[in-house]
């Protein structure tokens, strides 16, 4: 069985996904929680599929997990003992014919789900939100009262600047948050919303500089 196709069958047991005996699901459960938890984004896996269960947490734990069992053996052959199932290549003489009487494994191998995309923390599209219209309004408040104060042209300029950069900072970080395969229709709002404020506040600072 290929690494890929193991792991994707100890998360089927891990989440209950196979009928198996506890004694079984017990032993897979240790494995791979030891493994995995060894390293910061195999824990992060293993938190987000006991968070939030479901075919996308389960996803990027079966391809964490396929990546250990490819690069160690020994840990593949641990694995292939605990779900009960053959490992590896067979030899190519004397064993063909006794390898078609082996009985199939006791439940059904998945295909690796590919690596979804995931959803974003509410803080971070609450940040993006922030960094468009909000502080462009505190801006033109600013602005407002510079002028009614006999401000020049310098200090509007120097407002313009920071809400200018404050906006596309925010279009940077949705930007780069969709790169890493995480996104959401309010994520995409919310740059979209960025865009256009920036938009406005460049042609702001444009005609303030004129």
């Amino acid at each position: 069985m290929q690494a890929s196709e193991l792991a994707a069958a100890a998360v089927q047991v891990m989440t209950g996904g196979a009928p198996v005996a506890a004694e079984r699901k017990s032993a897979v459960q240790e494995l791979v929680r030891g493994r995995l938890g060894r390293s910061t984004l195999g824990a992060s896996a293993l938190a987000r599929l006991h968070e939030q269960p479901g075919e996308g947490s389960a996803g990027i734990v079966t391809s964490v997990l396929a990546d250990e069992l490819r690069s160690d053996p020994e840990f593949a052959e641990q694995m292939a003992s605990a779900l009960h199932v053959p490992h590896g290549t067979p030899p190519q003489t004397g064993t063909r014919r006794r390898a078609a009487s082996v009985a199939p494994p006791p439940f059904p191998t998945a295909r690796p789900a590919a690596a979804p995309s995931q959803v974003p923390d509410a803080a971070d599209v609450r940040r993006i939100l922030l960094l468009g219209l909000p502080q462009a309004f505190l801006a033109y408040v600013l602005l407002t009262v510079a002028s009614r104060n006999g401000a020049g042209t310098g200090v509007q300029i120097i407002v313009l600047l920071a809400a200018t950069s404050l906006a596309a900072y925010g279009v940077w970080l949705g930007i780069s948050l969709l790169l890493r395969r995480i996104r959401s229709g309010a994520l995409v709002a919310a740059i979209l919303f960025d865009v256009l404020v920036l938009v406005r506040l460049i042609l702001w600072l444009v005609g303030a500089v004129r």
